[in-house]
């Protein structure tokens, strides 16, 4: 009896998992059959476009529409520096932004222009039409994407209304620091020096140059816009100094030269005219922003100095002097 239990059970949870994986299946079917009419729609509209049209692909309420982006002569530029990086993105690794835009209407009442992604103004009653609110992620993307997926139409009541709501927008929203690429370079490619020059400038809340100068390090911003992308690009960083050495050198220039002026980029490179060009030892180093007198009278040297990077490096490297001749007279007595 007990035999004819477990077979009935175990014939009905066959059945019940049969029938899931059936309906997983059969759903699977449909999303594929709607994702290839989709990709047959777009691919038809690419064709019925052409190569030279102005107008690009936008999905708008469900509905697949040819639109025509139009730009006031008071957005967001396209900047030429973009070009090469809008032609070599790798475009799988973009994510989907939210495209807003307006109907064009509020603009050719109040006497605006409007013009294409090509520069040339639309006329005046163009069907299809949709003036974009130009965003940080979607001022460039505009340019590349030609098939605008997430996209919200906006009755703005006028072009004032239109502009406060892109002011607003913009309050809140940045780039990354030139830190925090850092930071992104560093999960992108795994670098060990990068990740290093990352931590060190967040532990220490100092910037990306100072970050590289106490540890001198040299970098320049396209390699790290590269490694952003994952890229390790050639030459890789390298670091002159230990991170623990960094320390040391900022904790001692922040008691010798005050927090404030540690945090500026003239510091770390006024210690590396030491360190490298006059090549002083590092503990010597250490033991003149130790032992300098923080006087009123050197930080008004500092302070009226009008070339504050040598000024440092000379006010330092007198003093090591005579710390030198100090230790030479005390071997000699």
């Amino acid at each position: 009896m007990r035999t004819e239990v477990k077979v009935a059970t175990s014939n009905a949870n066959e059945i019940e998992n049969a029938t899931k994986v059936a309906s997983v299946e059969h759903k699977e079917a449909e999303s594929e059959t709607a994702m290839n009419m989709e990709n047959k729609e777009v691919k038809q509209m690419e064709y019925e476009m052409g190569p030279e049209s102005a107008r690009v692909k936008a999905q708008i309420n469900g509905t697949l529409e040819a639109i025509i982006v139009a730009h006031t002569e008071y957005g967001m530029r396209h900047t030429k520096k973009m070009d090469k990086i809008l032609t070599t993105v790798n475009k799988e690794k973009l994510l989907t932004p939210r495209y807003h835009f307006c109907k064009p209407e509020i603009f050719w009442k109040e006497g605006y222009n409007l013009f294409d992604n090509k520069g040339e103004v639309i006329t005046e009653g163009t069907e299809n039409v949709y003036v974009i609110c130009d965003t940080p992620e979607t001022s460039e993307r505009i340019y590349i994407d030609n098939f605008l997926k997430d996209v919200e139409i906006h009755d703005f009541e006028s072009v004032a209304d239109y502009a406060q709501h892109i002011g607003e927008t913009a309050l809140i929203s940045r780039m990354p620091s030139k830190v925090e690429e850092m930071g992104i370079a560093a999960m992108a490619t795994g670098d060990a020096a990068v990740k290093e020059a990352y931590e060190f400038a967040i532990e220490n809340g100092i910037t990306y140059t100072q970050s590289l100068g106490y540890l001198a390090g040299e970098m320049k911003a396209a390699t790290l816009k590269l490694m952003m992308r994952g890229v390790k690009a050639k030459p890789t960083l390298t670091l002159g100094r230990t991170k623990e050495q960094a320390q040391q050198l900022y904790d001692e220039s922040c008691k010798s030269l005050g927090e404030g002026e540690a945090k500026k980029r003239y510091v770390p490179r006024a210690l590396n005219i030491i360190l490298k060009k006059e090549q002083f030892s590092f503990d010597i180093v250490i033991e003149a922003l130790q032992t300098i007198p923080s006087s009123d009278v050197t930080m008004a040297k500092l302070a009226d100095c009008g070339d504050k990077e040598a000024c440092i490096a000379g006010t330092l490297i007198s003093w090591i002097l005579m710390l030198q001749r100090q230790k030479e007279n005390n071997k000699a007595a």
